[in-house]
């Protein structure tokens, strides 16, 4: 017979246990990196719309700040002929 004592059919329990147990973690492994795999790209999305929006940013900075100085250039012109035209008047 196959089984001598109750410790051979021990062995063999701990056996099936033991490979159910590796089938189990290697299962949970495979989706514990399909998972971060996913936060992954989730971060690496999220970074690229941060920089999208930071360059967007710059950009409308940019815009805004020639905006004033063109703004500036016209009002010191006008500052310059209000000037000239009160000292006329006087």
């Amino acid at each position: 017979m196959y089984f001598a004592t109750s410790k051979d059919i021990l062995f063999i329990v701990l056996a099936f246990a033991v490979l159910w147990l590796a089938i189990f973690l290697s299962w949970a492994i495979y989706y514990l990196v399909g998972i971060l795999k996913d936060a992954r790209d989730t971060v690496h999305g999220v970074k690229k719309a941060a920089d999208a929006i930071e360059s967007a940013a710059g950009h409308l900075k940019g815009k805004f700040e020639s905006l004033l100085n063109i703004v500036s250039v016209i009002g010191d012109g006008f500052r310059m002929f209000m000037d000239r035209d009160g000292k006329k008047k006087k």
